[in-house]
């Protein structure tokens, strides 16, 4: 059996237009879902951001929802990061969620996974 596949590399991740990742493909793409989550886990890492600001960004937009969370000023630590948050943020309140509930879940989980893999990629370089 031969299966062929795509290798990405980094850079060519991090050059992922992640808004508009977040805009179709989420909640129904697990590809998207997945390569966006990956390309800000990156960007992320690049701006050496803690993981745990990424996952109490996921908490408030549980329970606040996305709209709420993209109002934030700054919903990461840095001015850099936060511009990307509120870029992701934005798209995401763009997408015709069901309801605010299941939308701020989604981006949520979403959130989750890019903290996961940005203290996977923190724990690899200590």
């Amino acid at each position: 059996m031969i299966r062929s596949h795509q290798t990405i590399n980094d850079g060519d991740l991090a050059d992922l237009d992640i808004p508009a990742l977040l805009r179709e493909g989420l909640p129904h793409d697990p590809r998207v879902f997945a390569e966006g989550a990956i390309a800000a886990a990156i960007l992320l890492d690049r701006h050496e951001i803690p993981p745990r600001s990424v996952t109490f960004l996921a908490e408030i937009c549980r329970r606040g929802g996305v709209d709420y969370a993209a109002k934030l000023p700054e919903p990461l630590p840095t001015p850099e990061s936060a511009e990307l948050a509120k870029a992701w943020l934005q798209a995401a309140t763009e997408v015709q969620w069901r309801d605010n509930f299941e939308g701020g879940n989604t981006m949520a989980r979403w959130l989750d996974a890019v903290a996961l893999l940005l203290n996977a990629r923190q724990s690899r370089s200590n």
